[in-house]
């Protein structure tokens, strides 16, 4: 089988797996801009015994993997770490260990933690590809999600809220932070990409490390060397520190259940943000159950500070004062 046709087969099997793969419309007809994008991602070598994996949640054992690919275990294995060490198959268990395919780690937004693990070239045509996907090719508009099922949600900031008004456990950062077991800090993906690219505006006030991983794939990001642990406390102080410089709390769009995420989101850089910010796509992002509002007027100096901070353009200066839209 030719190695182009290999390509097809593991694009259609994410394609089956992970929602919003294919363009809006046209489930099953992979870009041609994936399948280059994959090439690059994954070597030829190795495709052939990867797509003899089930993609995550589905995973398989070693002796079924080493079936499937008619290799004795010992030598199964060594093409099983080979994977991993290329961030494309994702082990769990220690004692009786399982495999699948890293779907995430081969989504455009993942890749770009391991950049430092890559030549430039390879680095930098991951990024072009990654972008043109998502941009030119129009990605973003089945990336998020659709208006009545978004991806990714806001997350309020504890403080910002006034003590009288109830915070859903499920929408406090605070809490999201405090349930889980361990953290870890990585660098954004999508700052990452930019960065490569030579087109991030926010290089100057913004580092490139602002994205959180819990459990287990903050274990991981840190057993991979994608990033280190990070305490709670240190976890909410950064919290603190990127609401303070406009950033915005997102994570997974579930109300129940254990979250793996927390992203603090630029406007200029970022896919859960970027459809509300550049791309005219409002309703990419999940909103938080509460309105803001102008607390005081009478205290408001009519700095401007606000209406500048605001990356969704949801506030105005009048002479009255701020108004929020």
């Amino acid at each position: 089988m030719l190695s182009e046709d290999l390509y097809e087969i593991l694009a259609q099997k994410l394609d089956a797996s992970v929602p919003r793969l294919s363009p809006a419309g046209q489930k099953g007809k992979i870009p041609k801009g994936w399948i280059d994008y994959l090439k690059i991602l994954i070597d030829h070598e190795d495709v052939k015994f990867l797509i003899k994996l089930s993609v995550g949640p589905n995973f398989l054992t070693l002796k079924r993997f080493a079936r499937k690919i008619k290799k004795d275990e010992e030598e199964a294995l060594q093409i099983l770490e080979r994977l991993i060490d290329q961030n494309c198959v994702l082990k769990i268990g220690s004692k009786k260990p399982k495999y699948a395919i890293h779907q995430t780690f081969l989504l455009h937004s993942f890749p770009p933690l391991s950049y430092h693990n890559y030549s430039k070239e390879k680095a930098k045509k991951l990024a072009e590809l990654s972008f043109k996907n998502m941009v030119d090719d129009g990605w973003y508009k089945v990336y998020s999600g659709s208006s009545e099922t978004p991806t990714m949600r806001v997350i309020p900031v504890h403080e910002s809220i006034e003590s009288k008004k109830l915070i859903l456990p499920y929408e406090d950062v605070s809490k999201i932070i405090d349930d889980a077991k361990i953290i870890a800090i990585t660098k954004c993906a999508c700052k990452t990409r930019t960065e490569t690219l030579g087109i991030r505006d926010c290089k100057e006030n913004i580092p490139l490390e602002t994205c959180f991983y819990m459990n287990h794939m903050a274990k991981f990001i840190i057993e991979r060397g994608l990033g280190r642990e990070i305490s709670k406390e240190e976890t909410k102080r950064l919290c603190k520190e990127f609401n303070q410089k406009g950033l915005v709390h997102t994570t997974e769009n579930f109300g129940e259940g254990t979250h793996s995420m927390l992203c603090n989101c630029c406007p200029c850089c970022c896919n859960p943000l970027g459809g509300i910010t550049m791309w005219d796509k409002p309703h990419s992002v999940a909103t938080a159950n509460y309105f803001a509002k102008i607390k005081d007027i009478e205290l408001c100096e009519r700095c401007g500070t606000c209406e500048t901070n605001c990356i969704f353009k949801a506030i105005t200066l009048s002479d009255n004062g701020p108004i929020v839209n």
